[in-house]
């Protein structure tokens, strides 16, 4: 093992649990077991071989949702994830995964993506016919997450390139689904390593790839670069290469917002890449005011549960996780709640029930700007 992650398990191991309240699936679970600090003992445990690898001990690794909010609270910045990371493969190795985990490996098998379904299938009734005819510079990537959730949302994403003037993009059906990540997340290193290999050489002639994703953008961004298989220079999150465009192009907005509004941030996107002040600005110079905050926001928002695909493994706990969002949402009285994550969208609709609604950012921003023609009438 690594000696940065061991001494991150040290550190962990006698830290007196000062970023517990942190941790969503120690909240979640009401288990000291699976606090930062508990889930870095057993780790430590299994890597020092003071216990027998086994499912009872390696299930620790999986109580964790990757969305480093622990990290905030570290004196030490330890990174939990990666730590437990380690724990997770050898469990895969040796079979001692839990079994859902396996299903994910089966659905791979099958598809090229974690849901063992035909996600391009869902999604050729909306492919846009406008990045055909551009020259293919910019490869725009929707995340897995999105073909299944939301496959009508690829011809709005175009629809909103149109409408801001960006040219030169496409989108192809690439050979594999998916970045990636969710076998990376759950412990198959080599079969993310071939996956990623694949990716690379499909994405790597284009100038910059692009991707709505938080979790692909981090995949393309950073975990391929460590494998090196280099796309960090030429991979950008939609938001940050739609920053530029939403901010010098001769657009309008249809008009003042007349719903209390609120942003969520996903973990990914705010934590990991950094783009937690970017979403505010934008929104405030499009509407003219920012939006309203939760409690927990930014560089310090609450997982949604949905990531790390914490979901496929504990799904009864990641739901629990994402209620605590959605309570405070309706409790609130708050209207409209943005998200830039198409799973965590697709988890506070069905939690909401009507009690508010839930918009991606991007159909958010496709909606208020108007077409050029439209908006040189406008008055």
């Amino acid at each position: 093992m690594r000696s940065d992650l061991k001494k991150m398990m040290d550190y962990c191991t006698y830290c007196p649990k000062m970023c517990r309240f942190s941790c969503p699936t120690a909240e979640a679970t009401s288990s000291e077991t699976y606090t930062p600090w508990g889930k870095m003992e057993i780790a430590r445990w299994v890597a020092d071989k003071t216990v027998s690898l086994s499912e009872a001990m390696v299930v620790a690794a999986y109580q964790c949702t990757n969305c480093l909010h622990c990290q905030q609270y570290c004196e030490h910045g330890n990174d939990v994830p990666s730590a437990l990371a380690e724990l997770r493969r050898t469990a895969v190795e040796n079979y001692a995964a839990p079994a859902p985990v396996y299903t994910l490996e089966e659905r791979f098998v099958a598809a090229n993506n974690p849901y063992g379904l035909d996600l391009f299938e869902r999604a050729r009734p909306f492919w846009p016919e406008y990045g055909a005819k551009k020259k293919p510079e910019i490869l725009f990537v929707p995340s897995c997450h999105t073909l299944h959730y939301f496959p009508e949302r690829l011809a709005a994403y175009f629809e909103l390139f149109e409408k801001l003037g960006v040219e030169g993009v496409t989108s192809v059906e690439t050979p594999i689904q998916c970045c990636g990540a969710p076998l990376d997340d759950l412990g198959f290193r080599q079969e993310f390593q071939e996956v990623a290999e694949v990716q690379y050489y499909s994405l790597k002639d284009y100038r910059l790839v692009v991707t709505d994703g938080p979790e692909c953008c981090n995949a393309f961004k950073n975990k391929y670069e460590a494998l090196e298989f280099p796309l960090q220079k030429k991979s950008l999150h939609l938001m940050e290469f739609l920053a530029p465009y939403l901010r010098h192009s001769n657009y309008r907005s249809s008009g003042k917002i007349k719903v209390r509004l609120a942003y969520h941030d996903p973990s990914f996107l705010g934590r990991h890449l950094g783009l937690d002040e970017l979403p505010r600005q934008l929104l405030e110079e499009m509407t003219g005011f920012a939006p309203l905050e939760l409690s927990w926001a930014g560089k310090d928002t609450l997982s949604s549960g949905m990531e790390g695909s914490y979901d496929l493994v504990f799904p009864e706990f990641a739901e629990k996780i994402a209620l605590r969002t959605v309570e405070e949402v309706a409790s609130r009285g708050i209207g409209k709640l943005l998200t830039a994550d198409a799973k965590s969208e697709a988890t506070f609709r069905r939690l909401a029930g009507g009690r508010f609604e839930v918009q991606d950012f991007y159909d958010f921003l496709n909606e208020h700007i108007l077409p050029t023609a439209e908006s040189e009438a406008k008055p």
